[in-house]
């Protein structure tokens, strides 16, 4: 029996028709350029749990005063859920941890210093925003720097 998916435009009528239910319902727009961000995301979950429990005032995006950030939670588990389902999920050894620990640490340190989603940078660019176009330019050369210099990094170790 074949398997049947679903078409990415299906998807996207379906996707936005929700979106626009549930703006109407309850009155909750995103701000303009909001896009899919793991690294606002997560500092907005974390800092919105501590601003809860501990009645402190830590930096969150104005949408997640309104509402519970729970976009990372639900990719990891959502990305968990598939593998299991689809029998892909296995653990790896890799072969350079710190490095690529590093990596990743930097990447996010980044993106909350300078709040530079490049999903939300590229929409920004979408809407012709002048702003968005130097972040834009900006992300792509400092992704050539990155790459060069942890193409020599990682050729130094091996």
């Amino acid at each position: 029996m074949r398997k049947r998916y679903l078409k990415p435009w299906l998807f996207g009528i379906i996707a936005g028709s929700m979106i626009v239910l549930f703006e109407a319902l309850f009155n909750f727009y995103p701000p303009s350029a909001y896009s899919f961000c793991l690294t606002c995301h997560t500092r907005d979950l974390v800092n919105g749990t501590v601003n809860l429990i501990f009645r402190t005032n830590f930096q969150t995006a104005l949408i997640s005063h309104r509402a519970v950030e729970a976009t990372s939670f639900f990719v990891i588990l959502g990305a968990f859920i598939a593998a299991r389902r689809y029998r892909e999920y296995r653990l790896q050894k890799s072969t350079r941890p710190l490095l690529f620990f590093v990596a990743g640490f930097d990447v996010m340190i980044l993106g909350i210093i300078i709040f530079g989603c490049p999903t939300r940078i590229a929409v920004r660019v979408g809407y012709g925003d002048l702003y968005g176009i130097i972040a834009f330019a900006g992300m792509v050369f400092g992704i050539w720097i990155g790459t060069v210099l942890l193409k020599r990094v990682s050729q130094k170790l091996t």
